[in-house]
């Protein structure tokens, strides 16, 4: 005995059509398809554009005119990078 109804109407002739043929399943696939496509531009723009280096050159001021004004005795500051080495013992 068939139990199926006979008389489906329009919902018989929607279903006759295969998945690939309807919206929906497109529809969900390019969602998570439109993010793909998104993040690997925003990783292409990360690759081919590198960030800029900062100059340390607020750093080297800032150290320089900290051992002019504060001079410790027995402390020495390399000229060339601003670092103050360690006190000397006489």
């Amino acid at each position: 005995m068939d139990r199926a109804p006979h008389n489906l109407g329009n919902a018989a002739r929607r279903d006759d059509k295969p998945w690939y043929k309807q919206f929906w399943p497109w529809f969900i696939i390019a969602l998570p398809l439109s993010s793909v496509i998104a993040s690997l531009a925003l990783l292409w723009i990360a690759i081919t554009h590198p960030d800029a280096t900062v100059p340390n050159e607020h750093e080297n001021r800032f150290l320089e005119s900290r051992a002019k004004v504060q001079p410790v005795a027995g402390v020495t500051v390399n000229k060339k990078t601003g670092k103050s080495g360690a006190p000397t013992t006489p």
